[in-house]
């Protein structure tokens, strides 16, 4: 093991120490369970042992990137763990992450996206809403796709064709079929005044039951489980959505990624139970259709 591995596996070793993990029920049927599906599980496994050490720990350590969003040690040590560990048993699939960019061949079949920690303004602030996000692409189109929320205990996952499951149990839409009755569930406000849709959120919202600011895993996973009926996201990039879209979908869901409006700064996002897509699409500004 090179040294540089060595202190990798010594820092992981160090930060879920003393960690105990909490047991996730497995799907009835292990023909669900492909190999990749258990890699991505058990990078989920390890992460949640990183990020559940420094959550509310005094000393974190907080930087600032760029775009002045916040970025912690956490972020970066689930990250390196993932990049190691996948290029260990996926040497030939590429790899997309939030903090370190792309590494391998980025018109690979197969290709891993990654977002440490989906939230980080909430996880430097102890709250509890946010959550490790691992894809798997086959071109382009997300196979395989893990959502763990480990201060919630939740851990939602699913396959292409095989649906999706929270804590190991399927799970559903909802069937609000009437804007009145939704609920909606969003980014953060400041988010929609920046792009210019503050005006179309506010609009939409008035027209349903009720409207939450959760961000943007919780927005997404709320719908998939059916306790929300739309989640929007202001702007995000493909590491936001390519887990989550997955997870809409096989729960029976639409999801409209709109990450590739800007190769920087990505795009829209917008899940729905199905029954209210067409209307959020056009409420939001967006009737031209969905891009993957």
């Amino acid at each position: 093991m090179s040294g540089r591995s060595a202190a990798n596996a010594e820092s992981v070793a160090k930060a879920t120490r003393g960690w105990r993990p909490w047991r996730i029920p497995r799907p009835v049927s292990s023909a669900s369970v492909t190999d990749d599906l258990a890699l991505a599980l058990e990078l989920a496994d390890v992460a949640d042992g990183i990020s559940m050490e420094r959550f509310r720990a005094h000393d974190l350590k907080i930087d600032s990137k760029p775009d002045l969003s916040p970025v912690t040690e956490a972020d970066r040590a689930i990250e390196t763990y993932a990049r190691e560990r996948i290029g260990a048993e996926r040497p030939s699939h590429a790899i997309i992450g939030e903090e370190f960019g792309v590494v391998g061949d980025q018109g690979a079949t197969w290709r891993w996206v990654i977002d440490p920690i989906d939230g980080t303004r909430s996880f430097v602030r102890g709250n509890e809403t946010w959550a490790t996000l691992i894809a798997l692409q086959r071109d382009g189109e997300s196979v395989v796709g893990v959502a763990s929320a480990p201060a919630m205990r939740l851990r939602f996952h699913a396959t292409l064709g095989g649906g999706a499951f929270l804590n190991g149990r399927r799970i559903h839409v909802s069937k609000i079929a009437d804007i009145s009755e939704a609920l909606i569930t969003h980014t953060a406000i400041r988010g929609f005044v920046i792009t210019k849709q503050a005006e179309q959120l506010v609009a939409l919202a008035g027209r349903c039951w009720d409207a939450r600011g959760v961000g943007n895993s919780m927005s997404h996973l709320a719908v998939a489980r059916g306790t929300a009926d739309i989640g929007w996201t202001s702007r995000a990039n493909l590491w936001d959505y390519a887990a989550l879209k997955l997870v809409v979908t096989e729960a029976g869901g639409r999801f409209t990624d709109r990450s590739g409006d800007d190769p920087v700064l990505g795009g829209t996002g917008i899940s729905s139970n199905g029954l209210l897509h067409d209307l959020v699409l056009n409420a939001a500004g967006y009737a031209d259709g969905e891009q993957s």
